[in-house]
């Protein structure tokens, strides 16, 4: 009797040992579970929060990016002639125009305007197209006018006239480095903007070549 009490007391014990380690296992893959749960879930937090943060440094860099414009006062002085042959003579009219007025250079940000956050290094990329010349506030002024009868200026030639006389004035602005100045201008207004929220901005622009500053 003894006996079969102590065997039943070694099964017992069996049992119990047997159970320990499956009872650890279990806890242990538990907590491990809820580790990594809660560790999928902060990265998704910060993610999150990183997402939300950058939104007002874009917003206020696409807002600069419109403003992102300079403008120059150009004078030019053109002449125009047209030559009408008559039987066997040339009979020309022509007109001396003089122009002036203001050129405004900058982006057209409907042809494209991408800007891309990097959260983790707090620094924006910026891509603009192209500068060129947005409009022309032109002053025209006819004189040295010569025409006749047989070849007058009529009112279709003053608009004709005008028209290139005002387009001149955009390709002298374009020489004079206006189309630089509005490059070199936006780079540093949205650099600025960025900074102003303690970001930085790589600012690339269509054509030119990337960090050229």
């Amino acid at each position: 009797m003894p006996l079969t009490v102590e065997r039943a007391a070694r099964m017992s014990r069996v049992r119990s040992l047997t159970r320990t380690p499956l009872a650890f296992s279990a806890a242990a893959i538990t907590f491990l579970a809820a580790f990594l749960v809660g560790l999928a879930l902060g990265r998704a937090g910060r993610a999150r929060n990183a997402s939300i943060s950058s939104v007002p440094v874009v917003e206020a860099v696409r807002k600069v990016a419109k403003l992102a414009t300079v403008q120059m006062e150009v004078a030019d002085v053109v002449k125009y002639e047209e030559v009408r042959q008559v039987v066997l003579f040339d009979v020309p009219k022509n007109a001396t125009l003089r122009v002036r007025g203001t050129v405004l250079g900058g982006f057209d940000l409907v042809r494209g305007l991408d800007v891309t956050a990097e959260p983790e290094r707090k620094r924006l990329r910026v891509s603009l197209p192209a500068p060129e010349v947005l409009s022309v506030d032109a002053r025209v002024e006819w004189f040295d006018e010569r025409s006749g009868w047989l070849n007058p200026i009529t009112p279709d030639d003053r608009t004709r006239w005008t028209a290139w006389a005002r387009a001149a004035l955009g390709r002298a602005a374009k020489d004079a480095g206006l189309l630089a100045r509005a490059s070199d201008h936006a780079r540093e207004l949205l650099k600025d903007a960025a900074a102003a929220f303690g970001w930085d901005a790589d600012v690339s622009i269509a054509g030119q070549p990337h960090g050229r500053e």
